[in-house]
């Protein structure tokens, strides 16, 4: 692919991944609405695995091209600009603090993320050994862990309030709309899919002119790419008001980002995955770590007034995220 032709094919793509995104956030509010489930569970769980899914399919790519690197580093950056984006929608809600208005549930999503990058820094740090037919502990251990946090998760779901004979009616008269929510969400979600493929081979063939380790490549530039879903669907949700939904998408694309740790090491085939990319990347672990852990504390402080210099706030998660990037590309390969 020249560069003129990968411009191109990356900015057509990056608009169809966004007009998508937008839609998605609105069929995603209608299923939290008319089921009962919420916007945390609806956003942690149905929007994340969606708006993941240009990260399974690049990453995926990029493991099969014999690049792993590319593939963990794209993931360790994703839950970087997740973090980001939330930062950045914090501190556009000026009237209010948006951190401060969600459920206090979206603390064990973010929890869940933490613990599940920490094992992937450690499959890092720790190499080889541990194999299960080929895949290493600390993909199989995320795997077990996430099934267990998501069934967690469910169980801490807000209970759906009590409904009266007119409600169940007017429920039922609302069903053909539900219905047509999920085929909509069904529909925008592969629409993403497929554009998103485009969109990241695209920004890799525009990466390569840089000369940087292909684990800063994943980190900074196909990571933001992946990440335009996470980043539209979430602004749709915070204009529109649904702060559990965008907070739950973005904590729970963490989540499930590291999750897609273990079918990348299923396909790999050759050992651990995490054993064979540059131990850089534990640099990128460790900051998605630190900021996930600023957005809790700004999830846990319920003060509807900023406390500047008081609380770490949205300012510290922004200064993080860019020395994380610039600690990884001083590391180098």
């Amino acid at each position: 692919m020249t560069e003129p032709t990968a411009v191109l094919t990356f900015l057509v793509s990056g608009a169809a991944v966004g007009v998508a995104g937008i839609r998605l956030a609105r069929y995603g509010d209608t299923i939290a609405a008319r089921t009962g489930l919420g916007g945390l569970w609806v956003g942690a769980i149905l929007l994340a695995a969606a708006t993941s899914l240009p990260e399974i399919t690049t990453d995926l790519h990029a493991v099969l091209q014999g690049t792993p690197s590319l593939a963990v580093g794209d993931l360790f950056g994703s839950t970087m600009a997740n973090m980001m984006i939330l930062a950045v929608g914090d501190l556009l809600t000026r009237h209010t603090r948006m951190l401060a208005r969600v459920t206090i549930n979206q603390a064990l999503v973010g929890a869940l993320g933490i613990l599940l990058t920490v094992i992937a820094a450690l499959g890092i740090f720790v190499g080889g050994g541990g194999a299960t037919f080929g895949i290493g502990w600390a993909t199989l251990t995320i795997g077990v862990v996430y099934i267990a946090g998501m069934r967690l998760l469910h169980r801490n779901r807000p209970e759906p309030p009590f409904r009266t004979e007119a409600e169940v009616v007017a429920a039922r008269r609302r069903a053909g709309e539900l219905r047509m929510a999920f085929i909509g969400f069904g529909v925008t979600a592969l629409v993403i899919l497929v554009a998103a493929r485009f969109l990241a081979s695209s920004a890799a063939t525009l990466a390569e002119a840089l000369g940087v380790s292909q684990g800063f490549i994943g980190l900074v530039l196909l990571a933001v790419t992946t990440s335009a879903p996470e980043a539209v669907v979430s602004a749709a949700a915070i204009r529109n008001g649904s702060y559990d939904l965008a907070v739950g998408n973005l904590l729970g694309s963490s989540c499930f980002n590291m999750m897609v740790l273990l079918p990348l090491d299923l396909v790999e085939g050759g050992g651990p995955i995490l054993a064979t990319v540059e131990p850089s990347l534990i640099i990128g672990a460790l900051f998605g770590v630190l900021m996930t852990a600023l957005v809790l504390l700004d999830v846990l402080n319920k003060s509807e007034r900023r406390l500047w210099g008081v609380e770490p706030g949205p300012v510290a998660t922004i200064l993080a995220y860019g020395a994380g990037l610039y600690l990884v590309y001083r590391a180098g390969p």
